[in-house]
């Protein structure tokens, strides 16, 4: 079972409308709801994919209660909710369908005290024994979880169980210092991490071998639509997705773990893992829903996904976090 965390989820609402007008009362014809959060969207796709799944929400207040039937309902998928005082949030998409343009207000996220950090914390553990993965996904909702991944991780890690960290910030770095099985950043997020710009190959490569540094095993550095750079155990792989027409880039990347989760959880080799997973990534964006596609279809993509091997010795690491 891959088990995935998700601490700020929330209802993912996009209202469809003509034109955006600052000022203006605007009817829109339609809208749609789904649960939102970047660990549910990978308890989605693992669910597409034909795996067993979990996925670990702290949710609050009717909007809450929302998401937790959404997950369960629509998405099949089992839940296992960590209720908390506060209140979910709402992040609402306005879609300008005639030129395909997205405007999203962010809502925040709920403030845990700490007797519900405990009670997160005991509601992990006590799923923990069915889990083969856990994905810890997304940013915390209040500095005071900065530390949860790290705990979460350190846990999962005792009980013998991989881990994937897909983050930023803090939270991030924290949950780097519990040494997961796997990070997956994109290039902004890297970048950010280490304080300098990775415009070249070679910057990217330096990068990686930093994120093994600090005791990972398997990096992949997301490139969005020119796919991804994997390492693991000196292998290294640049790969690269098919061309498509793309219509909703959103919930990608979480694709993309969910494949490297199921491949983690197989013990497939990397180059298996690395193109089911840039497969599942890319189906997702052929799509506006997000995790909606077929497990065959996804088969289809691996096929045509190009996978180029880096031989020779691995990049010189001239430069280090300071």
């Amino acid at each position: 079972m891959i088990l995935t965390v998700t601490s700020n989820p929330c209802v993912d609402k996009t209202v469809y409308i003509d034109a955006l007008n600052p000022g203006a009362k605007i009817r829109a014809p339609r809208f749609a709801c789904v649960a939102g959060g970047k660990g549910v969207n990978v308890s989605r796709a693992a669910k597409a994919l034909g795996y067993d799944t979990a996925a670990l929400v702290v949710v609050g207040g009717h909007t809450g209660h929302h998401v937790v039937d959404m997950i369960q309902r629509e998405d099949g998928v089992r839940c296992v909710p960590v209720w908390v005082s506060g209140t979910t949030r709402t992040i609402t998409t306005l879609l300008e369908e005639p030129v395909h343009r997205q405007t999203a207000i962010f809502e925040p996220g709920p403030c845990l005290s700490e007797a519900e950090q405990t009670a997160l914390l005991a509601a992990f553990d006590a799923v923990l024994p069915e889990a083969h993965v856990v994905t810890c996904n997304g940013a915390v909702s209040h500095p005071g979880l900065r530390g949860l991944y790290r705990e979460l991780i350190g846990r999962a890690n005792r009980a013998g169980v991989k881990t994937i960290l897909d983050s930023y910030g803090p939270e991030f770095d924290e949950g780097l210092d519990a040494r997961p099985t796997m990070v997956k950043p994109n290039v902004e997020e890297a970048a950010q991490y280490l304080g300098r710009s990775l415009d070249t190959d070679p910057d990217r490569w330096a990068a990686i071998d930093a994120f093994h540094e600090r005791g990972v095993a398997l990096v992949v550095l997301s490139l969005g639509a020119q796919g991804a750079m994997v390492s693991l155990n000196g292998e290294r792989l640049h790969v690269v997705p098919p061309a498509i027409e793309e219509v909703n880039a959103v919930g990608s990347g979480d694709a993309l773990v969910a494949g490297f989760a199921i491949g983690l959880m197989e013990d497939w080799p990397l180059e298996r893992m690395a193109r089911m997973a840039v497969a599942a990534g890319t189906a997702n964006a052929m799509s506006w829903e997000i995790g909606h596609f077929e497990r065959n279809e996804v088969e289809r993509i691996a096929g045509e996904v190009g996978v180029v091997t880096l031989t020779g010795s691995p990049p010189d690491l001239s430069f280090r976090r300071m």
